[in-house]
């Protein structure tokens, strides 16, 4: 009786999670169908769930339309999420090695500060990251004061700067070094290895879940970035695709049926990367959530 009532729950624990993952799942699923779909189809009431005639030349539309092709926006995400990535990890990281590693004054109070400036809204942030890159002093034929130029305004260095380092990924990558054991630091000092050489020979490939961890983090949040773009941006062969998909909006209205397949432009390299790396997003996430 025991065993029946175990399966019985088990059974229903596997069709709640199979449901909620289908709830979870719903948007993508209805946004692929809707591409897929002509704009008066769109607009039905009560809508249909699947094509009466599947219009896959939709996304060649859709990568065709804007002002500048969805292919030169796609470039530019690349560029900005690749690149911007690989700098928040050459900033965050000998960050978090130091804090974590080494003892000097006002370490303690460093890593509080980098920690409390993740309360800080990042809309209070706008304007002055604007004016700061604006005027930033020798660039974009600016002088020393900051003036006579446009600074890094209209360039792929404005739209990745500001985001050079993260508070979230130095403390994830600070919980990840701490739990390296202090015998490897130990070990390394003795045998007269160099601090940059533990770094890069031991505590990196040790640390490597929690490192891809916090780069799939900025990755993403670089990848669906909008407002910061459109802002420090004019230039339409600057933009990202999250930018691009804005020209599907107009005063006439809304290519829903083309704006639902630049937006599965825009996700499918995510869900790629995701399943690719969901090893290391996994074990890195559950390994810094343990060593608190």
């Amino acid at each position: 009786m025991d065993k029946l009532y175990s399966k019985s729950m088990w059974t229903l624990v596997i069709i709640l999670i199979i449901g909620l993952a289908l709830l979870s799942m719903f948007p993508f699923i209805w946004m692929f169908l809707n591409s897929l779909k002509s704009q008066a189809e769109i607009n039905l009431i009560p809508p249909h769930i699947l094509p009466e005639r599947w219009m896959f030349e939709n996304y060649i539309h859709a990568w065709f339309k804007p002002e500048a092709t969805f292919g030169r926006y796609f470039i530019n995400s690349t560029i900005v999420a690749g690149a911007g990535t690989l700098f928040m990890l050459a900033v965050c990281i000998p960050i978090s090695y130091a804090i974590s590693h080494f003892s000097f004054k006002g370490s303690k109070w460093i890593f509080f500060f980098v920690i409390s400036t993740m309360m800080i809204p990042s809309d209070i942030t706008i304007i002055p990251n604007f004016v700061t890159l604006r005027h930033f002093p020798f660039a974009g034929n600016n002088n020393w004061l900051g003036q006579g130029g446009q600074g890094f305004y209209d360039s792929y260095m404005g739209i990745m700067l500001p985001f050079f380092a993260s508070a979230f990924s130095i403390f994830l990558l600070r919980q990840a070094f701490l739990s390296v054991p202090k015998e490897y630091f130990e070990a390394s000092q003795v045998d007269g290895m160099t601090y940059f050489r533990y770094l890069c020979t031991v505590l990196v490939p040790l640390s490597a879940p929690s490192i891809v961890t916090a780069s799939l983090f900025s990755f993403i949040g670089k990848w669906n970035s909008v407002l910061w773009p459109l802002l420090i941006t004019s230039n339409e062969a600057l933009r990202p695709l999250q930018v691009g998909l804005l020209y599907f909006v107009s005063e006439e209205g809304h290519n829903y049926h083309h704006l639902m397949a630049a937006a599965t432009f825009t996700i499918v390299p995510i869900v790629v990367l995701y399943i690719f790396a969901q090893k290391w997003f996994h074990s890195g996430a559950v390994a810094t959530g343990l060593k608190g």
